[in-house]
């Protein structure tokens, strides 16, 4: 646990400058099977007014200390240690213990199957040494690691490799330098018994980089595409921002017992081995684009992050947001442009659209908080990028590749914050984004609603605007006044009978350099006027999602279905096909809940059956035309969280579409099914994604149930198993057990599909779903210590709108209890597994007594500082709904 009695709140407003900097410090680790020690020597010198250091350290115990040879006077508090009237330059020599083998929160250093490995993001340093474990203090390390040659012949630190050699006792050492200056988060050590692949990369100036990627032996060979994936990234980083590799080496860890998803320590990153390991049996498409997509993130971290970092917590996104916008770039420059960003858009809705409308809403840039550990969130990440993308479309590609440069030549080597970045974009582009800093500030997201009108005599076509930004929970408690945005959004206007682009002609727009129409909403309330319109026009608003806004917009269907058939703008086109979807949700869930048999009205599936019958659509823009909305921004959607109707709902929509298109999508699926069955062509994912969509839509029909199986008995890639796998397992027939009984016997020595075999169980819409999960508890290849089996199960039930929220089982208290007991093995997991509340204050008055019961009792429990405030935020919700 990492409680110390009640959590204490901390707050921006109260940072200050760090009254000590570090020259060097030089790290001297003795590993040993049951413990290791560390003999720290650091070199501090004072640069503020406090007479006494203070270092954070936890689950440490102190041996010795010495300042400058001698005993200094110190006091050993539970979260640190102070040392009293310090000189103002000195070397600090500190000798301490710690058990990595019980450590379970995986933070600091630990042991996971026999491989010793860190991670000290945000505050993991501090189990490893006392320190000053802050990012805006910035030092050299060189580090000395000795263990037993047999068991652990691979020693790995951050930087150059200085020495090594063997001890003549059994045991050996490795000295490793890292000649730039880095924060205590980015330090790595990893020591074991591992297979390597090497490869390497000539940088844009001649200089020879070694690559090397490391895993348990035999999975090293199931890293050739992560090697590719990387040196993929290293040129593009050179050619799109200049951005060339600064160490001799760059190495690669994949290890199964990870809290993230990966992290970017200077020369020596750790991934968690679901995003390194890839073969064409047992990875699907989707494994592969996230492989490829998280190696570049943690590569391009090294100027993004590394070279310049954040200088406290709260300015996270500064580094993060920034950084998945560059993967993101990445992304669509490997495949779709239009693809991509229609997935990235689609899962900042599911998640972090949740997260504004829910308890935990924060702004990018947060005011407080109880642990640093909650600030990986959605908001930081996926927000943050949405942000820096605005940028991007208001000064166009070459301004803000202009900013970045100026912002590297300005903060390399240097802690900074969010505004710097801003500054460096906005100054040499000459704009004025003092406004447009409130993005980062003000937390939820901002409703714009739209009024068109077109008057005929004077051919002008008017837009009035209103925005409005609902408070959050929190804001509501603290009586926040919230300022208006500045919401810039490209536009384009369409002839309603050709569905050709207009010319627009109105001196309130502004052209970027990708030649774009932008409008920029700054005020509450704004009109907007287009003149030389010769017929009403059809809007096409905030194309590419240029700002992550909702639209309050009462489009017509027709007009809806216009869009979605002549819209050049990819994005817009699947954005109808949504909101047409979303129209009919939310009639069916009305009349469901009022106990009506809803009958959908026909012309939808004629819509449906438009697009699965265009055969000019690209496979995948087609694919996501044809998907429904889930769930998640469904219930973001809806007044109430109504499962039961909701799931309904949905089954209504499924069968009939399926019913009134079945001929052409078994012509889809005979086109597709069998083609290219292992190309890694992103064309081929899409055709894949397509062919597994209309299986999805047809196994709604009992008659084809019989081809879903076959496929998933002869499928020739994951893909088209596991799609065919989560078919089977939403079946209320004996296939659902078998395929169950199947999919683990064939693949129960791959960990990686096993998650997905948890995953798949814990996510589907069978009723008996929350029995399995009580049930695979249980198994013997559940490990409530390993992260991915948490994620797997627990998180995934949790994520079950239509399960988790079903009003007949008690599925609260099962997770309330999950919840408790991952707390005092894992705070960070237990944590994120307690955003399953998220959607509580949307319940039915039952569910949403049910789940309050649940919270009470959780937050009465001595949590750690972690859960504690997810719980404790949850709870802020109530209060602030009736306040």
């Amino acid at each position: 646990m990492e409680i110390t009695g009640k959590p204490q709140k901390i707050y921006l407003k109260d940072y200050r400058a760090p009254d000590f900097s570090i020259d060097n410090v030089e790290l001297d680790f003795r590993l040993h099977e049951d413990f290791t020690e560390l003999i720290a020597s650091t070199r501090f010198r004072k640069t503020g007014s406090s007479p006494d250091l203070i270092l954070d350290g936890e689950e440490l115990e102190l041996i010795s200390i010495a300042m400058d040879g001698k005993t200094p006077r110190y006091e050993l508090r539970p979260d640190g240690l102070v040392i009293y009237s310090v000189p103002d330059q000195f070397e600090l020599k500190i000798h301490t213990r710690s058990k990595p083998k019980e450590n379970t929160s995986l933070e600091g250093l630990y042991l996971s199957n026999g491989v010793f490995c860190t991670q000290c993001e945000p505050q993991g340093f501090r189990k490893i040494t006392y320190f000053l474990d802050r990012p805006d203090v910035m030092t050299t390390y060189q580090v000395r690691i000795e263990a037993e040659q047999k068991k652990y012949p691979v020693l790995l630190s951050n930087g150059n490799r200085l020495s090594s050699r063997s001890l003549g006792n059994g045991r050996h050492e490795v000295i490793w330098q890292d000649p730039f200056k880095k924060p205590s988060y980015l330090f790595a050590l990893v020591a074991g018994n591992l297979g390597v692949i090497k490869d390497s990369f000539t940088t844009i100036s001649g200089k020879k980089v070694e690559l090397e990627i490391y895993a348990a032996h035999g999975m090293q060979e199931r890293c050739h595409f992560a090697m590719q994936a990387l040196k993929k990234s290293m040129a593009w980083d050179e050619q799109r921002f200049g951005r060339e590799y600064d160490l001799s080496t760059y190495m690669i860890l994949a290890v199964d017992d990870f809290n993230a998803g990966a992290m970017e320590n200077k020369g020596l990153n750790i991934f968690n081995s679901r995003l390194v390991f890839a073969d064409s049996k047992t990875s699907t498409d989707a494994d592969y684009f996230a492989i490829e997509s998280v190696i570049a993130h943690e590569y391009f971290h090294n100027w993004t992050g590394n070279r310049v970092t954040l200088r406290d917590w709260f300015h996270l996104s500064l580094k993060e947001g920034l950084t998945v916008f560059r993967d993101q770039e990445f992304s669509m420059d490997q495949s779709s442009q239009a693809s991509v960003r229609i997935d990235s858009v689609n899962d900042l809705r599911n998640s972090q659209f949740a997260e504004d409308s829910g308890p935990n809403a924060h702004p990018i840039r947060p005011a407080s908080c109880f642990a640093v550990d909650n600030f990986f969130t959605s908001t930081i990440y996926e927000k943050g990028s949405e942000v820096i993308r605005m940028m991007q479309t208001m000064v166009g590609r070459p301004g803000f590749r202009k900013g970045m440069d100026t912002y590297f030549e300005r903060f390399d080597g240097k802690a900074v914050i969010i505004e710097d970045f801003a500054q460096a974009i906005a100054q040499p582009n000459s704009q004025d984004w003092e406004q447009f800093k409130l993005w980062y500030s003000q937390a939820g997201t901002p409703r714009v609603k739209v009024d068109e009108s077109y008057d005929a005599d004077q051919k002008t076509y008017s837009l009035n605007l209103t925005q409005e930004s609902p408070l959050t929970s929190q804001e509501k408690l603290e009586g926040v006044e919230k300022k208006a945005f500045h919401i810039p959004m490209i536009i384009g206007l369409l002839n309603s009978q050709t569905g050709e682009e207009l010319p627009i002609n109105s001196d309130q727009t502004s052209l970027n350099t990708e030649g774009q129409v932008l409008i920029h909403l700054r005020k509450q309330q704004e009109r907007f006027q287009f003149k030389n319109v010769n017929s009403k026009p059809i809007l096409s608003l905030n194309r590419q999602f240029s700002a992550p806004i909702h639209l309050d917009w009462k489009t017509s269907f027709e007009d809806l279905l216009f869009l979605m058939k002549f819209d050049s703008d990819p994005f817009n086109r699947w954005e109808s096909s949504q909101k047409i979807y979303l129209q009919v949700y939310h009639q069916l869930i009305g009349e469901l809940s009022a106990g009506a048999t809803p009958d959908p009205d026909s012309k939808i599936s004629e819509s449906f059956l438009s697009v699965v019958e265009n055969s000019k659509l690209d496979p995948d823009l087609k694919a996501k035309l044809m998907s429904l909305p889930e769930y998640n921004y469904l219930a973001q959607m809806e007044p109430i969280l109504n499962s039961e109707a909701f799931s309904k709902a949905h089954h209504l929509l499924k069968s009939q579409f399926a019913n009134h298109s079945e001929a052409r999508l078994q012509a889809i699926y005979k086109e597709f099914h069998g083609k290219n069955v292992t190309s890694l062509d992103p064309k081929d994912f899409g055709r894949r994604r397509l062919k597994n969509l209309s299986l999805d839509y047809l196994s709604y029909i009992p008659a084809n149930h019989k081809q879903v199986w076959n496929q998933f008995q002869s499928a020739q890639n994951m893909t088209d198993q596991e799609a065919s796998f989560e078919m089977l397992v939403r079946l209320e027939t004996h296939l659902r057990d078998d395929a169950i009984e199947l999919y683990f016997d064939r693949w129960k020595t791959e960990s990686l599909v096993l998650n997905r075999w948890f995953s798949i169980q814990a996510s589907t819409e069978n009723p008996k779903t929350f029995e399995t999960v009580q049930a695979l508890l249980s198994h013997p290849e559940f490990n409530i210590k390993n992260p991915n089996r948490v994620r797997s199960l627990l998180g995934a039930f949790g994520n079950n709108i239509s399960q988790f929220h079903r009003s007949d089982l008690e599925t609260y208290s099962f997770m309330a209890d999950r919840i408790l007991e991952l707390d005092a093995l894992n705070p960070q997991m237990a944590a994120r597994l307690s955003g399953c509340f998220g959607f509580w204050t949307k319940l039915p008055e039952v569910g949403k007594k049910r789940a309050h019961r649940e919270l009470e009792r959780l937050s009465r429990s001595g949590l750690s500082k972690n859960t504690h405030e997810i719980i404790q935020k949850a709870l802020q919700a109530a209060t602030a709904e009736k306040a």
